[in-house]
């Protein structure tokens, strides 16, 4: 009778084990899977701002400009929650007035049905915006910020004040 109710006990114990590998593996297919996207900044400053360096949770973005650099790779939830939020780093150097300042802030992302480019959008006043797109800034089906992306060279225009020498140049 000992040896039955430990063989049942086993059993029970095997069937419970079995049972939340099972609810475990149906969690990692839920809707809340991620996936890895390309990363490209959109900067919408005045001619004489640029971004000079950004990130989004951590994964840099380099230069922003008018978005045709890709970086690899951000990850996304595949479902948009509600609230969900990145967190953007950036730099903005002042080609006119030689400075530069460093900003940060979390941004509510913009809604998406699919996962597609990270597009972030670096608005005057200091606002940015985060859109997933299937569809490049210029397409009319694209759903991110429509304001005009300038095109600019301010290390053109703003050139570098010519100084003493370097003790280091030739």
């Amino acid at each position: 009778m000992k040896q039955r109710f430990i063989s049942f006990w086993r059993q029970g114990v095997i069937a419970l084990c079995l049972l939340a590998l099972a609810a475990c593996s149906a969690m990692g297919r839920s809707e809340d899977t991620s996936t890895g996207v390309g990363l490209t900044g959109i900067d919408h400053l005045e001619d004489h701002l640029s971004v000079q360096d950004f990130s989004v949770n951590g994964y840099g973005g380099f230069n922003a400009g008018k978005g045709g650099s890709l970086v690899c790779c951000v990850v996304v939830p595949n479902k948009l929650r509600s609230g969900l939020k990145a967190h953007v780093v950036w730099s903005v150097t002042n080609w006119r007035d030689k400075t530069w300042q460093n900003f940060e802030a979390d941004v509510l992302l913009d809604r998406y049905e699919d996962v597609g480019t990270m597009y972030v959008h670096f608005l005057t006043g200091g606002v940015v915006r985060v859109t997933l797109s299937n569809y490049a800034p210029g397409s009319p089906v694209y759903e991110g910020p429509r304001d005009p992306i300038p095109r600019k060279e301010p290390w053109d225009v703003y050139p570098m004040p010519k100084g003493p020498k370097s003790i280091f140049a030739p």
